[in-house]
Protein backbone atom coordinates (compact mmCIF):
# COMPACT_ATOMS: atom_id res chain seq x y z
CA UNK A 1 0.00 0.00 0.00
CA UNK A 2 2.81 2.43 0.88
CA UNK A 3 4.44 1.65 -2.46
CA UNK A 4 1.22 2.46 -4.34
CA UNK A 5 0.81 5.75 -2.43
CA UNK A 6 4.43 6.73 -3.13
CA UNK A 7 4.06 5.84 -6.80
CA UNK A 8 0.84 7.85 -7.04
CA UNK A 9 2.49 10.94 -5.55
CA UNK A 10 5.42 10.61 -7.96
CA UNK A 11 3.06 10.45 -10.94
CA UNK A 12 1.19 13.54 -9.71
CA UNK A 13 4.49 15.35 -9.20
CA UNK A 14 5.61 14.52 -12.75
CA UNK A 15 2.31 15.67 -14.26
CA UNK A 16 2.47 18.92 -12.29
CA UNK A 17 6.05 19.53 -13.44
CA UNK A 18 5.10 18.82 -17.06
CA UNK A 19 2.41 21.48 -16.84
CA UNK A 20 4.55 24.04 -15.06
CA UNK A 21 7.88 23.36 -16.86
CA UNK A 22 7.05 21.66 -20.20
CA UNK A 23 9.79 19.66 -21.99
CA UNK A 24 11.61 21.70 -24.65
CA UNK A 25 14.85 21.97 -26.60
CA UNK A 26 15.56 25.33 -24.97
CA UNK A 27 14.24 26.99 -21.83
CA UNK A 28 14.76 30.36 -20.11
CA UNK A 29 14.30 30.17 -16.35
CA UNK A 30 11.72 32.39 -14.68
CA UNK A 31 9.63 32.50 -11.50
CA UNK A 32 7.51 29.61 -12.86
CA UNK A 33 10.47 27.28 -13.11
CA UNK A 34 12.62 28.28 -10.09
CA UNK A 35 12.03 27.00 -6.57
CA UNK A 36 13.80 28.31 -3.48
CA UNK A 37 13.77 27.33 0.21
CA UNK A 38 16.13 27.77 3.18
CA UNK A 39 18.59 24.91 3.51
CA UNK A 40 19.95 23.49 6.77
CA UNK A 41 22.15 26.53 7.38
CA UNK A 42 19.21 28.78 6.60
CA UNK A 43 17.01 26.96 9.11
CA UNK A 44 19.70 27.42 11.75
CA UNK A 45 19.76 31.14 10.96
CA UNK A 46 15.95 31.28 11.18
CA UNK A 47 16.07 29.60 14.59
CA UNK A 48 18.72 32.07 15.76
CA UNK A 49 16.62 35.00 14.56
CA UNK A 50 13.59 33.73 16.47
CA UNK A 51 15.66 33.35 19.65
CA UNK A 52 17.14 36.82 19.22
CA UNK A 53 13.71 38.33 18.68
CA UNK A 54 12.29 36.62 21.78
CA UNK A 55 15.29 37.79 23.82
CA UNK A 56 14.96 41.36 22.53
CA UNK A 57 11.24 41.46 23.39
CA UNK A 58 11.85 39.92 26.83
CA UNK A 59 14.65 42.33 27.81
CA UNK A 60 13.51 45.31 25.71
CA UNK A 61 17.07 45.61 24.41
CA UNK A 62 17.39 47.91 21.40
CA UNK A 63 20.80 46.55 20.39
CA UNK A 64 19.43 43.02 20.14
CA UNK A 65 16.47 44.37 18.15
CA UNK A 66 18.89 46.10 15.77
CA UNK A 67 20.99 42.96 15.39
CA UNK A 68 17.89 40.84 14.74
CA UNK A 69 16.48 43.13 12.04
CA UNK A 70 19.91 43.59 10.46
CA UNK A 71 20.37 39.81 10.16
CA UNK A 72 16.82 39.49 8.87
CA UNK A 73 17.55 42.11 6.18
CA UNK A 74 20.68 40.19 5.15
CA UNK A 75 18.63 37.00 4.90
CA UNK A 76 16.07 38.72 2.63
CA UNK A 77 18.85 40.13 0.43
CA UNK A 78 20.50 36.68 0.26
CA UNK A 79 17.20 35.14 -0.87
CA UNK A 80 16.89 37.72 -3.66
CA UNK A 81 20.45 37.21 -4.93
CA UNK A 82 20.19 33.40 -4.72
CA UNK A 83 17.05 33.51 -6.86
CA UNK A 84 18.72 35.99 -9.22
CA UNK A 85 21.60 33.53 -9.71
CA UNK A 86 19.21 31.34 -11.75
CA UNK A 87 16.68 33.86 -13.06
CA UNK A 88 16.80 34.56 -16.85
CA UNK A 89 19.43 31.85 -17.43
CA UNK A 90 18.83 29.99 -20.69
CA UNK A 91 19.44 26.24 -21.03
CA UNK A 92 19.61 24.62 -24.47
CA UNK A 93 20.20 21.00 -25.46
CA UNK A 94 23.21 20.48 -27.72
CA UNK A 95 23.96 17.82 -30.32
CA UNK A 96 24.93 14.45 -28.86
CA UNK A 97 26.25 11.38 -30.68
CA UNK A 98 24.55 7.95 -30.47
CA UNK A 99 25.93 5.29 -28.15
CA UNK A 100 24.98 1.71 -27.35
CA UNK A 101 22.61 0.82 -24.53
CA UNK A 102 24.45 0.44 -21.25
CA UNK A 103 27.16 2.97 -22.15
CA UNK A 104 27.61 6.41 -20.63
CA UNK A 105 26.69 9.24 -22.98
CA UNK A 106 27.87 12.83 -22.66
CA UNK A 107 25.02 15.25 -23.27
CA UNK A 108 26.17 18.78 -24.19
CA UNK A 109 24.22 21.52 -22.44
CA UNK A 110 24.59 25.18 -23.45
CA UNK A 111 24.10 27.83 -20.76
CA UNK A 112 23.47 31.39 -21.94
CA UNK A 113 23.66 34.35 -19.56
CA UNK A 114 21.21 37.22 -19.66
CA UNK A 115 22.45 40.72 -20.48
CA UNK A 116 24.87 42.11 -17.89
CA UNK A 117 24.38 39.09 -15.64
CA UNK A 118 26.86 36.60 -14.23
CA UNK A 119 25.93 33.21 -12.82
CA UNK A 120 28.21 31.47 -10.37
CA UNK A 121 28.45 28.17 -8.47
CA UNK A 122 25.85 26.28 -10.53
CA UNK A 123 25.50 22.52 -9.99
CA UNK A 124 23.91 20.45 -12.76
CA UNK A 125 23.26 16.76 -13.24
CA UNK A 126 20.76 13.95 -13.67
CA UNK A 127 19.65 11.90 -10.64
CA UNK A 128 22.07 9.04 -9.85
CA UNK A 129 24.66 10.53 -12.23
CA UNK A 130 27.70 12.79 -11.68
CA UNK A 131 27.08 16.46 -10.90
CA UNK A 132 28.92 19.16 -12.88
CA UNK A 133 29.83 22.62 -11.57
CA UNK A 134 29.63 25.60 -13.93
CA UNK A 135 29.89 29.40 -14.11
CA UNK A 136 28.49 31.60 -16.87
CA UNK A 137 29.98 34.98 -17.68
CA UNK A 138 27.96 38.04 -18.58
CA UNK A 139 26.65 38.16 -22.19
CA UNK A 140 28.43 34.88 -22.96
CA UNK A 141 27.46 31.23 -23.24
CA UNK A 142 29.09 28.21 -21.68
CA UNK A 143 28.79 24.54 -22.63
CA UNK A 144 29.03 21.69 -20.15
CA UNK A 145 28.91 17.95 -20.70
CA UNK A 146 26.47 15.99 -18.54
CA UNK A 147 27.13 12.29 -18.06
CA UNK A 148 24.18 9.90 -18.26
CA UNK A 149 24.25 6.11 -18.21
CA UNK A 150 21.84 4.76 -20.82
CA UNK A 151 19.63 1.77 -20.12
CA UNK A 152 17.56 0.99 -23.20
CA UNK A 153 17.56 1.45 -26.97
CA UNK A 154 15.51 4.03 -28.85
CA UNK A 155 15.27 7.78 -28.49
CA UNK A 156 16.97 8.86 -25.29
CA UNK A 157 14.63 9.90 -22.48
CA UNK A 158 16.92 10.87 -19.59
CA UNK A 159 14.17 12.56 -17.60
CA UNK A 160 14.61 15.87 -15.83
CA UNK A 161 17.98 17.29 -14.86
CA UNK A 162 18.44 19.26 -11.68
CA UNK A 163 20.09 22.67 -11.68
CA UNK A 164 20.70 24.25 -8.28
CA UNK A 165 22.73 26.98 -6.58
CA UNK A 166 23.41 28.19 -3.04
CA UNK A 167 25.33 31.29 -4.11
CA UNK A 168 26.06 33.81 -2.59
CA UNK A 169 25.30 33.26 1.12
CA UNK A 170 24.75 29.50 1.23
CA UNK A 171 21.63 29.75 3.39
CA UNK A 172 19.12 29.18 0.55
CA UNK A 173 18.91 26.52 -2.13
CA UNK A 174 17.40 27.62 -5.44
CA UNK A 175 16.78 24.86 -7.96
CA UNK A 176 14.81 23.78 -10.99
CA UNK A 177 13.91 20.53 -12.73
CA UNK A 178 14.31 20.86 -16.50
CA UNK A 179 13.39 18.33 -19.19
CA UNK A 180 15.40 18.97 -22.35
CA UNK A 181 14.97 17.06 -25.61
CA UNK A 182 18.47 16.07 -26.71
CA UNK A 183 17.08 14.05 -29.66
CA UNK A 184 19.76 11.37 -29.63
CA UNK A 185 19.35 7.72 -30.57
CA UNK A 186 20.55 4.84 -28.40
CA UNK A 187 21.53 1.70 -30.32
CA UNK A 188 20.89 -1.81 -28.94
CA UNK A 189 23.62 -3.28 -26.77
CA UNK A 190 25.77 -5.38 -29.16
CA UNK A 191 26.26 -9.07 -28.49
CA UNK A 192 29.66 -10.16 -29.75
CA UNK A 193 29.43 -13.58 -31.39
CA UNK A 194 31.73 -14.96 -34.13
CA UNK A 195 30.58 -15.30 -37.74
CA UNK A 196 30.25 -18.82 -39.18
CA UNK A 197 29.54 -18.82 -42.93
CA UNK A 198 26.86 -21.01 -44.51
CA UNK A 199 29.12 -21.41 -47.56
CA UNK A 200 32.40 -21.53 -45.66
CA UNK A 201 35.30 -23.80 -46.42
CA UNK A 202 34.47 -26.03 -43.49
CA UNK A 203 30.78 -26.20 -44.28
CA UNK A 204 29.83 -24.44 -41.06
CA UNK A 205 26.52 -22.66 -40.70
CA UNK A 206 25.71 -19.15 -39.57
CA UNK A 207 22.14 -18.71 -38.27
CA UNK A 208 20.89 -15.42 -39.58
CA UNK A 209 23.58 -14.71 -42.19
CA UNK A 210 24.31 -16.18 -45.60
CA UNK A 211 27.48 -15.74 -47.61
CA UNK A 212 27.61 -14.84 -51.30
CA UNK A 213 31.11 -15.41 -52.67
CA UNK A 214 31.88 -13.98 -56.11
CA UNK A 215 35.62 -14.10 -56.52
CA UNK A 216 38.72 -12.21 -55.50
CA UNK A 217 39.00 -8.47 -55.28
CA UNK A 218 41.31 -6.91 -57.91
CA UNK A 219 42.48 -3.31 -57.63
CA UNK A 220 40.92 -1.25 -60.40
CA UNK A 221 41.95 2.34 -59.74
CA UNK A 222 41.29 5.50 -57.77
CA UNK A 223 38.34 7.85 -57.79
CA UNK A 224 37.47 11.05 -55.85
CA UNK A 225 36.25 10.45 -52.33
CA UNK A 226 32.47 10.45 -51.82
CA UNK A 227 30.72 10.92 -48.46
CA UNK A 228 29.90 7.52 -47.00
CA UNK A 229 32.91 5.67 -48.47
CA UNK A 230 34.47 3.16 -46.09
CA UNK A 231 37.58 4.45 -44.33
CA UNK A 232 39.31 1.18 -45.21
CA UNK A 233 39.03 2.00 -48.95
CA UNK A 234 40.62 5.45 -48.68
CA UNK A 235 44.08 5.73 -50.27
CA UNK A 236 45.90 7.08 -47.25
CA UNK A 237 49.31 7.07 -48.95
CA UNK A 238 47.96 9.34 -51.69
CA UNK A 239 46.59 11.68 -49.04
CA UNK A 240 49.94 11.75 -47.23
CA UNK A 241 51.65 12.77 -50.48
CA UNK A 242 49.32 15.74 -50.79
CA UNK A 243 47.35 14.30 -53.74
CA UNK A 244 43.96 14.76 -52.11
CA UNK A 245 41.35 12.43 -50.66
CA UNK A 246 40.66 9.53 -53.05
CA UNK A 247 39.05 6.10 -52.72
CA UNK A 248 40.33 2.77 -54.00
CA UNK A 249 38.10 0.92 -56.50
CA UNK A 250 38.09 -2.83 -57.08
CA UNK A 251 36.87 -4.91 -59.98
CA UNK A 252 34.80 -6.96 -57.58
CA UNK A 253 33.78 -5.84 -54.12
CA UNK A 254 31.47 -8.76 -53.37
CA UNK A 255 34.14 -11.12 -52.09
CA UNK A 256 32.37 -11.11 -48.75
CA UNK A 257 28.67 -10.27 -48.90
CA UNK A 258 26.08 -11.43 -46.40
CA UNK A 259 22.53 -10.96 -45.25
CA UNK A 260 21.79 -10.52 -41.57
CA UNK A 261 18.33 -12.02 -41.29
CA UNK A 262 15.96 -11.73 -38.33
CA UNK A 263 13.91 -14.79 -39.32
CA UNK A 264 16.94 -17.09 -39.53
CA UNK A 265 17.91 -16.52 -35.91
CA UNK A 266 17.11 -19.21 -33.40
CA UNK A 267 13.99 -18.43 -31.33
CA UNK A 268 14.94 -15.85 -28.73
CA UNK A 269 13.61 -12.73 -27.05
CA UNK A 270 13.30 -9.64 -29.24
CA UNK A 271 16.02 -7.68 -27.44
CA UNK A 272 18.39 -10.64 -27.64
CA UNK A 273 17.92 -10.86 -31.41
CA UNK A 274 18.47 -7.15 -31.83
CA UNK A 275 21.64 -7.31 -29.74
CA UNK A 276 23.06 -10.14 -31.84
CA UNK A 277 22.19 -8.40 -35.11
CA UNK A 278 23.81 -5.21 -33.81
CA UNK A 279 27.00 -7.12 -33.01
CA UNK A 280 27.04 -8.67 -36.48
CA UNK A 281 26.54 -5.28 -38.17
CA UNK A 282 29.57 -3.93 -36.32
CA UNK A 283 31.69 -6.98 -37.13
CA UNK A 284 30.70 -7.07 -40.81
CA UNK A 285 31.45 -3.36 -41.17
CA UNK A 286 34.79 -3.70 -39.42
CA UNK A 287 35.75 -6.59 -41.71
CA UNK A 288 34.91 -4.55 -44.80
CA UNK A 289 32.15 -6.90 -46.01
CA UNK A 290 29.05 -5.89 -47.85
CA UNK A 291 26.12 -6.75 -45.60
CA UNK A 292 22.37 -6.36 -45.76
CA UNK A 293 19.81 -6.37 -42.99
CA UNK A 294 16.39 -8.03 -42.98
CA UNK A 295 13.89 -7.29 -40.23
CA UNK A 296 10.13 -7.91 -40.29
CA UNK A 297 8.89 -5.20 -42.66
CA UNK A 298 12.39 -3.80 -43.26
CA UNK A 299 15.03 -4.77 -45.84
CA UNK A 300 18.26 -2.86 -46.37
CA UNK A 301 20.30 -3.89 -49.42
CA UNK A 302 23.93 -4.99 -48.89
CA UNK A 303 26.50 -2.21 -48.80
CA UNK A 304 29.50 -1.11 -46.78
CA UNK A 305 29.81 2.52 -45.74
CA UNK A 306 29.48 4.64 -42.63
CA UNK A 307 26.05 5.82 -43.73
CA UNK A 308 24.95 2.22 -44.34
CA UNK A 309 26.13 1.16 -40.88
CA UNK A 310 24.30 4.08 -39.23
CA UNK A 311 21.15 3.25 -41.22
CA UNK A 312 21.22 -0.37 -40.07
CA UNK A 313 21.86 0.58 -36.44
CA UNK A 314 19.06 3.12 -36.56
CA UNK A 315 16.59 0.52 -37.81
CA UNK A 316 17.67 -1.86 -35.07
CA UNK A 317 17.34 0.86 -32.42
CA UNK A 318 13.82 1.85 -33.49
CA UNK A 319 12.48 -1.61 -34.31
CA UNK A 320 9.19 -2.37 -32.61
CA UNK A 321 8.93 1.01 -30.87
CA UNK A 322 5.64 2.98 -31.02
CA UNK A 323 5.36 5.31 -33.97
CA UNK A 324 5.35 8.39 -31.74
CA UNK A 325 8.86 7.43 -30.51
CA UNK A 326 10.15 7.87 -34.03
Amino acid sequence: MDFLISRGWKQRWRRWLDRRIPPARQLTLSHRSIFIIPNRLGLLLTTALVLLLVTAINYQNSLIFALTFWLFSLALAAMHFTYRNLSALTLAAGHAYPVFAGEVIELPLRLEAAAKRRYQALDLGFPDNPVVAADVSSDLSSEVGLSYRTHQRGWLQPGRLRLETRFPAGIYTAWTWVSLDFKVLIYPKPERVPFVFAAGDGGEELPGATSEVSGDQDFHGLRPYQPGDSLKQIAWKQLARGKGLVTKEFDSDNAASCWLDWHSLAPAAQESRLSRLTGWVLQAHQNGWKYGLRLPGVEIAPDNSELHKEHCLQQLALYGLPSEAN
